[in-house]
């Protein structure tokens, strides 16, 4: 039987998973090796960092929900505490930026192939949308105390790094799931994803 539950609706743990992650997220992607000079630069560098991180982390995880949603799967986003614990201390021992927050949450006695393929490309496609939305729209940057940060330039590269990221052929990565399905759909998405983002 498909679940049935408003896909928009939210209950206090999803609306806290999603907070926590993001805020991590965005201090893990600017955090340097060790620690950083807690200053107006950092607080900038945050700022931006969670407004653009956050959003396409949000917006990705939630594209998944709600597709499993509309094919009538139960879906809710948890956070990966575990995950976002090792990501800080890579970041300070190593310096190495690794994102496990957490992940979208689906079950249903049966999806398809194709059902399953279509709820992993609606995360990397909503951060395509976005990428374009903040290339197109008129976003001023962020002055705070002498910084200036590109926030149009750098959610275009966030979202766009994010989409090739996630579409991967490898497993758990969304990409695995799409070329399981369809190699040619994944192949048309992910050539220009790797050239838009590396090139």
């Amino acid at each position: 039987m498909g679940y049935r539950e408003n896909i928009f609706s939210f209950n206090h743990i999803e609306i806290k998973d999603l907070i926590i992650s993001s805020f991590l997220i965005a201090l893990v992607f600017i955090w340097p090796r060790g620690f950083p000079t807690l200053n107006t630069g950092f607080l900038a560098q945050f700022i931006a960092t969670f407004f653009t991180v956050g959003l396409a982390f949000i917006l990705h995880e939630l594209a998944h929900r709600t597709v499993a949603r509309k094919f009538g799967a139960w879906s809710e986003f948890r956070a990966w505490y575990e995950g976002l614990a090792i990501a800080i201390v890579l970041k300070i021992i190593l310096g190495f930026t690794f994102i496990a927050p957490g992940a979208v949450y689906i079950h249903k006695d049966y999806l398809t192939t194709k059902e399953n393929a279509l709820i992993s490309l609606a995360g990397p496609l909503t951060n395509v949308t976005l990428a374009i939305l903040f290339l197109i729209l008129p976003i001023p940057p962020i002055i705070f105390s002498g910084h200036y940060i590109d926030i149009s330039g750098y959610g275009y590269y966030v979202n766009m790094f994010l989409a090739f990221f996630n579409m991967l052929p490898i497993y758990p990565f969304d990409g695995s799931k799409v070329i399981s399905w369809n190699f040619l759909v994944w192949l048309l998405i992910f050539i220009p994803l790797f050239v838009l983002t590396f090139f």
